[in-house]
């Protein structure tokens, strides 16, 4: 039974290795090898392009494919005009810091997050169905931590200073629930060699056991009497018993020429990796933090040459205003890459330059992502969903991918990986 898998980002690769030890015959198309987890060499230094640290990733998937993260101490330091906040990756140490510097309720915070993300883990990560927000509230009340799913600028104002909220929710988050907060409370690391390791690894375990990649992009997922049956790829059409789409929800139902509307405008994130000629010259409070990931108002900075000696160069990567970060890191210029939602639109296929395939905002959180009904399936029979636009969202997980693949393996072969 073959199984055409659209999308060779970490979601498909994970997705086309999973379908493949369980004896599908996997063929994986892609003209961008890895999505947004790429390393690009620019003027000879690696640069993570587009996501820059690894967080959300499940534990089991490290071990799986054997990622070389790199856990810097601390893991991020916030930035502040009146103190300078480092969260210590012991635990101890790290609620002692936010104490001393003012926040008192802080570890009420971290103890509600803590036990949040535990219920998350054990009972609405690893599924073949998400969850509904009901079930997610009800299991919350169930051990105490319902105040999580309260509106995020809510909940964070019950536990932190207000300067504080938006080093962990972005804008126009504020009114979706604290599930937000948690989801992103995370144990954030580098990757040895940028984020394109990330790709290679999973993909050198999927090529072992059989799985094919074909360097090019699909131009149409084929549909016959409601069912998708294969795909085209220029002139050439390659049949299939089930096509999962790893790419976004709106560009799948493109791809197969389905009318439905997804909501998505226009995005005004910028990311740059700037090439130094030296380590950059910084204010003497930050420089014992450079190893971190750097949040201050005007951007998220990682300087990762500090604690990867393989990237070639001294590179910062940041998201956020260049000249306030500019005016902060300074030094000589060798290169200056500029990525852009208009930017990701076309190296990555991205609709509107999402980053997360879907707004991770109502209503495309929990079943409502990307649709009520939908899961990881589409009104298309053997069309099925795997990518960041499903279930539990964005940012480098494997999550869906391996959900989608899980299912897949439950509906055509009748049994489980686990």
């Amino acid at each position: 039974m073959r199984v055409i898998v659209v999308g060779a980002g970490h979601n498909g690769l994970i997705a086309s290795y999973y379908l493949r030890k369980a004896g599908f015959d996997v063929i994986v198309f892609d003209n961008k090898f890895g999505g947004m987890t790429d390393t690009t060499a620019i003027k000879g230094v690696k640069v993570s392009r587009a996501s820059y640290v690894l967080g959300l990733m499940p534990k089991k998937f490290v071990e799986e494919f054997e990622i070389p993260v790199i856990q810097q101490d601390p893991i991020q330091t916030i930035w502040l005009e009146d103190r300078i906040i480092p969260f210590w990756r012991d635990k101890e140490k790290r609620l002692k810091e936010l104490v001393n510097a003012g926040e008192d309720k802080f570890p009420e915070f971290e103890e509600k997050i803590t036990k949040f993300k535990k219920l998350l883990e054990e009972k609405f990560t690893f599924v073949t169905t998400p969850p509904s927000e009901r079930e997610v509230r009800e299991e919350a009340k169930k051990i105490g931590v319902e105040d999580v799913m309260r509106p995020s600028k809510e909940f964070l104002s019950k536990y932190l200073s207000e300067d504080l909220h938006y080093f962990f929710i972005y804008p126009g988050m504020e009114s979706s629930p604290g599930y937000l907060v948690s989801y992103f409370y995370d144990d954030w690391s580098f990757v040895k060699g940028g984020m394109g390791t990330v790709a290679e690894k999973v993909f050198e375990k999927a090529k072992k056991i059989g799985v094919e990649l074909v360097n090019e992009k699909v131009d149409k997922i084929i549909v016959e009497n409601d069912k998708a049956v294969g795909v085209k790829v220029k002139d050439k059409v390659y049949k299939a018993d089930v096509v999962l789409s790893t790419a976004g929800p709106a560009e799948t139902m493109i791809l197969a020429e389905y009318d439905h509307k997804f909501f998505l405008h226009k995005y005004g994130w910028v990311k740059y990796n700037v090439i130094f000629r030296e380590m950059p010259k910084v204010d003497e409070r930050i420089k014992g933090f450079l190893n971190s990931i750097i949040d201050f108002e005007g951007g998220e900075i990682v300087i990762p040459s500090v604690v990867d000696d393989s990237r070639g160069g001294i590179v910062m990567e940041f998201m956020g205003k260049y000249e306030e970060v500019m005016d902060r890191f300074k030094g000589e210029v060798i290169h200056v890459d500029k990525l852009n939602a208009k930017i990701a639109e076309e190296i990555y296929n991205l609709p509107a330059g999402d980053l997360n395939h879907l707004p991770m905002r109502e209503p495309y959180l929990f079943d409502g992502r990307p649709e009520k009904g939908w899961g990881y399936k589409t009104p298309i029979k053997d069309l099925y969903l795997g990518g960041a636009g499903t279930c539990p969202g964005g940012q480098v997980s494997g999550i869906p991918g391996y959900n989608s693949a899980r299912l897949i393996i439950k509906e055509k072969l009748g049994k489980d990986l686990e």
